[in-house]
């Protein structure tokens, strides 16, 4: 109830600060001023309107690609325009205040003439829109190989593993897409392959064409699973009876060692689903009973604050998603202060996290600031 009446004020500022600024003080004629008023509204409510029509009708094929892309594109590009018209109007005051200490007023560069505002506002909307429409292609394009290396006396020979996070597959997801990243994946030919959740966010019967791809991943050590928020969101019994027909292994508080690497790969469940059912609780002693100090020890965990409860006397690496990074830009600095890891690689009690940006997005076909990536790490002895 607390994040709806939070989310419903700042939906109800955001839209009223951005009416006020592009349209209140401009001489246009009243049905435009109303037609953008309206746009703006509705762009901050379109994951509302979204969820509504989905919940309510079975909507399948391009209709749903049509209500879901299109929503969730006007709801992004309603808070890039924000954020733009922020730091505009923020910078603008201010050099026109310094402006004003140096006694070198120019009138048309006075925030408040209203010529200077309209054309201000239009080279904003236009911004805003590239900005949008470049943020889509940085989601939907193929996510680059980040390397990460580290090092252990506890491996004999290098080691390779891959992970793959928050790929938020849904019937909107290209199938194309999800092929060419894992034939990327599996060209890197790693020793073991992890998923650290969010992978699936549909129900399992809407997705189920996109399991037998996932099925295709390659690794001599095996593929490995943990549960995300989003798997538990969407009907979790029925998504793991859906992995548990391909080989990738699902990983719950317990952990699986491949001997000849000297790798112990551990899982446990996400803190959204532990928090709601207790069933899920988090166990890292259970998780790592299975293994011994002289094993390289992995955890895979989706939600990144879990590497708090870890120590090194449990597991050397903790491997993460959850925050996309931030997704777009300035939204990482609210992801970062809700999740305390934000991306890329930590030490933690002696332990090493890595967080990863993931490979797909959430809400806003968009991604600003915050590539997506297919992680390579690679353990040197």
């Amino acid at each position: 109830m607390f994040f709806l009446i939070a989310s419903l004020i700042i939906t109800i500022a955001c839209s009223t600060i951005t009416i006020r600024t592009l349209v209140a003080y401009t001489d246009m004629k009243f049905i435009y001023k109303l037609a953008i008023s309206i746009a703006i509204i509705l762009g901050w409510l379109s994951p509302v309107i979204v969820n509504f029509f989905r919940r309510q009708f079975a909507l399948q094929g391009i209709l749903y690609d049509i209500l879901t892309y299109g929503g969730y594109f006007l709801f992004g590009m309603a808070f890039i325009t924000f954020m733009i018209l922020f730091a505009r109007d923020f910078l603008w005051y201010v050099s026109y205040g310094i402006s004003k200490l140096f006694h070198a007023e120019w009138s048309w560069f006075n925030p408040q003439n209203q010529v200077s505002l309209k054309y201000a506002n239009i080279v904003t909307v236009i911004l805003a829109l590239c900005v949008s429409i470049f943020a889509v292609y940085e989601a939907n394009k193929l996510p680059e190989v980040k390397e990460v290396n580290l090092t252990s006396d506890k491996v004999k020979q290098p080691l390779k593993i891959v992970q793959l996070s928050d790929l938020h597959i849904t019937r909107s997801s290209s199938e194309h897409r999800i092929q060419k990243i894992i034939d990327e994946v599996n060209d890197l030919n790693p020793d073991a392959i992890v998923l650290t959740g969010d992978i699936i966010d549909d129900k399992a019967s809407a997705v189920k064409e996109y399991f037998p791809i996932l099925d295709k991943l390659k690794a001599e050590g095996g593929i490995y699973f943990v549960i995300g928020n989003h798997e538990y969101y969407n009907g979790l019994g029925q998504i793991l009876k859906s992995f548990h027909q391909t080989k990738i292994k699902h990983l719950m508080n317990e952990g699986e060692l491949i001997a000849d690497k000297n790798l112990y790969i551990a899982g446990v469940p996400d803190k959204s689903a532990a928090m709601m059912n207790p069933y899920f609780a988090i166990k890292i002693e259970e998780a790592a009973k299975k293994a011994n100090k002289q094993n390289y020890r992995v955890l895979l965990s989706h939600n990144p604050t879990t590497v708090d409860m870890v120590t090194d006397k449990d597991f050397d690496l903790v491997l993460s998603g959850h925050t996309h990074g931030g997704q777009i830009f300035p939204f990482n600095f609210l992801a970062e202060k809700a999740n305390k890891y934000l991306a890329g690689l930590y030490e933690v009690n002696g332990a090493h996290l890595y967080v990863s940006r993931g490979v797909g997005y959430w809400g806003p076909p968009m991604r600003f600031g915050a590539p997506a990536e297919i992680t390579l790490i690679q353990i040197h002895p």
